[in-house]
Formats: C-alpha cells, sequence, structure tokens
C-alpha cells in the first residue's frame, strides 16, 4: 500500500500554516500555541460561568449591573457558583456566600422568584448588597466559631461585594 503525496504534501502545509504567527512568518513554538488556546478557553468557560451566575441571581437585572458584576469579578479574582458558592482561585476552598444564603432561604419562604437577588435596578442590587454586607458583619447568635481559613474567604466575600457596591453607586449617580 502506498501512501499518497497529496496527504503528505496538505499535512506538511497544515504543520507549516500552524507554526506561523498571525502576524506574520514568525514561528510559534508548540507549547506557546498550547497555552494561547487553553488562556482562550478559560476565559470563554469563566465568561459562561459568569452569565450563568448572573441568570441565576439577576435574571432582571440592568446590563449595566451585570457588567459591574463582571468587571467585579475580575478585579477581585473571585469566582461565584450558581449555587452561591465562592471559590478560591486554586479551586481548593468553597465558601458558602450570604448571597447563597439569601437565595436558599427565598426559596424556602416561598417568595414568586427567589433567584431574582439583584432586583431590576440599580437601587435594588445596591440594597441586595448592602444587605449581604450587613448579615456578614452581624452573624448569627449561636453559630460555632470559625477557623482562620473561612474568616478569610468571609474577607474576601466581603471585598468583592464592596467593589462590586462601589461600582453600582457609581452607576447610581
Amino acid at each position: 500500500m502506498q501512501i499518497s503525496n497529496h496527504y503528505n504534501a496538505s499535512y506538511n502545509a497544515f504543520v507549516k500554516n500552524g507554526m506561523q504567527n498571525t502576524t506574520g512568518n514568525k514561528k510559534v513554538s508548540f507549547l506557546d500555541a498550547v497555552a494561547a488556546k487553553e488562556s482562550e478557553v478559560d476565559s470563554n468557560e469563566v465568561r459562561k460561568k459568569t452569565s450563568a451566575v448572573l441568570d441565576a441571581i439577576g435574571s432582571q437585572a440592568s446590563e449595566e449591573v451585570k457588567q459591574a458584576w463582571m468587571e467585579t469579578e475580575k478585579e477581585t479574582g473571585a469566582f461565584f457558583t450558581v449555587f452561591g458558592l465562592y471559590i478560591t482561585a486554586d479551586g481548593k476552598h468553597a465558601h458558602m456566600t450570604q448571597m447563597g444564603i439569601d437565595r436558599f432561604v427565598r426559596w424556602y419562604r416561598g417568595e414568586i422568584n427567589p433567584d431574582d437577588l439583584l432586583g431590576s435596578s440599580v437601587g435594588s442590587a445596591i440594597k441586595a448588597v448592602n444587605k449581604w454586607i450587613y448579615d456578614l458583619d452581624h452573624p448569627l447568635a449561636g453559630q460555632t466559631a470559625r477557623s482562620m481559613e473561612e474568616r478569610q474567604l468571609i474577607m474576601k466575600e466581603r471585598e468583592f461585594y464592596e467593589v462590586f457596591l462601589n461600582k453600582l453607586l457609581q452607576l447610581s449617580n
């Protein structure tokens, strides 16, 4: 059996084109190409997850509120899941957020739309974030002692809320 020269020619052209950069004839190593693709996929995945979180907690929120949320996530390096968990950048630690607790309480009470935490205006989003910050600062009595790790995660969550609140206050002015 003989291998077609057409196959060899197309394979060689594919390899040659794969080694060229979009800006010209610069050669790019395989590892650089893989790293570029990986970061592209990661950023797309993060955008999908962020939009899923916003669809879950801010289905009626305005685009400017959603944009402020996404900018705050980028600035603080925070990552929230649809269920209200805050996950560290390394993925090793998770913490139930006040946002997640608020969502659960609304569901438990049987509210009409427990997923619409941010409301439909900048003012309603400010009100929700102020409530979450207050709840962090004033925990319920009878809670067990928190570990140092959990307190650090709470501080990171609070930092996110503060940055988000500042962006919302700028939008409201």
